[in-house]
């Protein structure tokens, strides 16, 4: 019999839940979510949300589940609000049921800032096997978009269900996400009433190579398509029209750039003068647009806040050099399209907002940052000048996402972001035995595009110490770095080169273990749990090659070196080549490892999971080179 095939009612709760001790499809679970409904229905223009929740604990670590925070958006105008809250412990002891409630004192408001509130409280005396339930009820005045319901939990979730219920006169559009969410049938036999009953959830928990889990969570939410109007005729007879939003992507577009301070960056007419000040007059456009992009990135700080609609308009922005992100981005707009370079702003979701694809509708909430895009030639670069230290034509790891919504004045719609690049770790080194003990080593390393600029490039500034930067760079390696130059390159080929040599002491008299490979990404296996419940992200392609040659020592010889490999991921995401030559007395060890695909689904992970662990295995196999004088000569057979 299914847990929660009987939905709870407050206060009433079955033998089957205090038996209740282990997730058949989580079983290390601490804690589940027995059951938990959503109840959505409308009073006039205000939604009311009737929400219920019941958890038991089933290990010591579950207790930190008894700490909840409900968190609601007051703004000025009382836009939500939450009351009629109710909580309880509900332990049995020997058959005996004991129920703690919580009182009115017990419930503590906090200001989090911005605008929004939280609600805190901790149930008292959990244990292993407590059942914990509490109940409330949360309005919201905005009624163009609603937040529906996330029906999946940090802890996983047996029953999950939320209806709701729309008045005759608002017409709403649905935007699922999740292959359980999109594929329930919703539709009930009540008239505007939507009803979904998932069961059996995965919890949602941080992952590696993962920007976030909230971008694949099984989730539904409402975007207002339209509302009827009462209106009266000449002759004094009452009669509706039905009124549309948002019905082309134009339609949002015009929303957003409608707004007045929105207005002031697009034609900065007043502010034209102040612009021409900044005296370039670079015949070559790029350049141009380089030079712009930094003066804006350097004269412009970054509040930290992210916003679509600007809170100030241009001239302010101009005065006081201090600005969100859509001020600081429409500002390099405003740069830009003075000194006659084409561009335009661009909403995106970045990695994190929820959405791990854009809904190809005019959906509005989905969007939560905005960029710029700028044709230069025939070539279109992507732009965020919120951080001096982003090179021109980059973003930042979590903006690196497939498409967004392009605004223009006409044909606004859904953009492609492709960023052309070769991003990877480049690594070249020679190996030599300075005496019978000692092995010297000469590098060079070349770390390019997104990997230089999210991994070192950003790193390697005067906040950081030259000790500082070697750790970071050299993670991992057992030799003794001797000497060592940087050289950071990110105005025109976004690369960092690092030449060094460093040395080792070696164990044995006559066996030398000698491992081609250091400053790897590939050192250890990152995915180390057995299964995989979303898809992995690795941000972007790339490909790593690493080539040692070996001189091998008069008086050895190469007695044993890792066998050749080649391996690639179902599909060919990624491929793996792994070659060891010898041509006299050079070994020449040749690793390349190409990600191809950089978003991999969760169904692939026993293969690629496989796949890693073969590499990083092969990455520490030694070379062993055994002295001639200790290898006892073979007998002859007669």
């Amino acid at each position: 019999m299914l847990l929660g095939a009987q939905e709870m009612r407050y206060g009433k709760y079955s033998d089957l839940e205090f038996s209740y001790n282990e997730v058949d499809f989580e079983p290390d679970a601490d804690a589940v979510v027995l059951q938990e409904s959503c109840y959505s229905f409308f009073s006039g223009i205000v939604i009311h949300n009737q929400i219920h929740r019941r958890i038991k604990v089933l290990k010591e670590s579950g207790k930190e589940q008894a700490n909840v925070i409900l968190r609601y958006y007051k703004g000025e105008n009382k836009v939500q609000d939450i009351f009629k809250i109710k909580a309880q412990t509900i332990n049995s002891t020997n058959g005996e049921i004991e129920i703690e409630e919580l009182s009115k004192t017990d419930f503590f408001e906090a200001d989090a800032g911005e605008g929004w509130h939280e609600i805190r409280f901790t149930f008292p005396n959990v244990q292993i096997g407590s059942i914990m339930e509490f109940s409330y009820e949360k309005t919201d005045k905005s009624v163009i978009s609603l937040d529906g319901w996330v029906f999946q939990n940090e802890i996983p979730t047996l029953k999950s269900i939320f209806d709701i219920t729309f008045p005759d006169f608002l017409k709403y559009k649905t935007f699922g996400q999740g292959i359980k969410t999109i594929s329930h049938n919703s539709l009930t036999n009540t008239n505007n009433n939507y009803r979904w009953e998932l069961e059996n959830l995965n919890a949602f928990r941080p992952e590696p190579y993962m920007a976030h889990y909230t971008d694949y969570l099984e989730k539904v939410a409402f975007q207002l398509e339209g509302y009827e109007m009462g209106q009266m005729d000449i002759s004094g007879i009452d009669f509706n029209t039905y009124k549309k939003l948002f019905n082309t992507w134009q339609d949002l577009a015009d929303f957003f750039t409608g707004s007045y301070h929105f207005e002031r960056f697009l034609e900065p007419k007043k502010e034209a003068g102040i612009i021409n000040e900044i005296g370039l007059s670079e015949n070559d456009t790029l350049r141009l647009a380089t030079d712009i992009y930094e003066y804006a990135s350097s004269q412009y700080n970054f509040s930290g806040i992210s916003r679509i609609i600007p809170s100030k308009d241009f001239s302010e922005m101009l005065s006081s050099k201090n600005g969100d992100r859509a001020e600081i981005n429409l500002s390099l707009l405003a740069h830009l399209r003075q000194y006659g370079i084409v561009a335009f702003p661009v909403l995106i979701s970045s990695k994190g907002n929820g959405r791990s694809n854009l809904v190809p509708f005019p959906y509005m909430d989905q969007f939560n940052e905005l960029i710029i895009v700028s044709l230069i030639g025939n070539k279109i670069y992507f732009l965020d000048a919120t951080d001096p230290n982003l090179p021109f034509g980059f973003l930042p790891e979590n903006f690196l996402v497939n498409q967004g919504f392009l605004l223009m004045e006409e044909n606004s719609g859904l953009i492609d972001i492709q960023i052309p690049h070769s991003s990877g770790y480049y690594a070249f080194s020679d190996i030599t035995l300075e005496d019978e003990h000692t092995i010297k080593r000469e590098s060079s390393l070349k770390v390019t595009d997104f990997d230089y600029v999210h991994n070192f490039g950003i790193q390697q500034n005067e906040t950081i110490s030259q000790e500082e930067f070697e750790k970071i760079v050299f993670t991992g390696n057992q030799e003794n770095i001797e000497t060592i130059s940087i050289n950071e390159n990110k105005k025109y080929r976004n690369q960092l080169s690092i030449n060094y040599t460093s040395s080792k002491e070696l164990n044995g008299d006559n066996t030398l273990y000698i491992n081609p490979f250091y400053l790897m990404r590939w050192q250890s296996n990152p995915f180390i749990s057995s299964t995989r419940a979303f898809p992995i992200d690795f941000n972007y392609t790339f490909t790593d090659r690493y080539a040692t040659n070996i001189k091998i020592p008069e008086g050895y010889i190469l007695d044993d070196f890792p066998e050749n490999t080649a391996i690639t991921l179902p599909g060919g995401a990624i491929t793996f080549n792994f070659v060891v030559n010898v041509l006299e007395n050079i070994a020449a060890v040749n690793a390349v490892i190409s990600v191809k695909t950089h978003i991999i689904g969760a169904v692939d992970y026993p293969d690629l999971r496989y796949m890693i662990d073969i590499i990083s295995s092969k990455f520490k196999e030694p070379l062993v080179l055994v002295k001639s004088s200790s290898i006892a000569p073979t007998a002859s057979v007669e």
